[in-house]
């Protein structure tokens, strides 16, 4: 989990500075280019830019934030 310090410092590190910010399914992300042309998946909560995935380009990252839902009602874990 990174903050934003952390995180500007990481993609100035490993990217090539293109960051795009994408709400999908109630769900805030940032992508990050990265150097190889590959996608860096963040998932944004709070400040913390939590690295989830990454993707060969942007059409597969959307495809795999589209499969992710946080629950919207209580559920139990057995």
């Amino acid at each position: 989990m990174l903050d934003r310090e952390k995180f500007d410092a990481w993609v100035e590190e490993n990217g090539t500075g293109h960051v795009e910010h994408k709400y999908i399914n109630g769900i805030d992300y940032t992508f990050a280019t990265m150097k190889d042309g590959w996608i860096a998946i963040f998932e944004v909560d709070d400040g913390a830019y939590i690295p989830k995935m990454q993707a060969a380009d942007e059409a597969h990252a959307v495809s795999w934030c589209n499969m992710i839902e946080r629950p919207r009602v209580q559920f139990n874990v057995l």
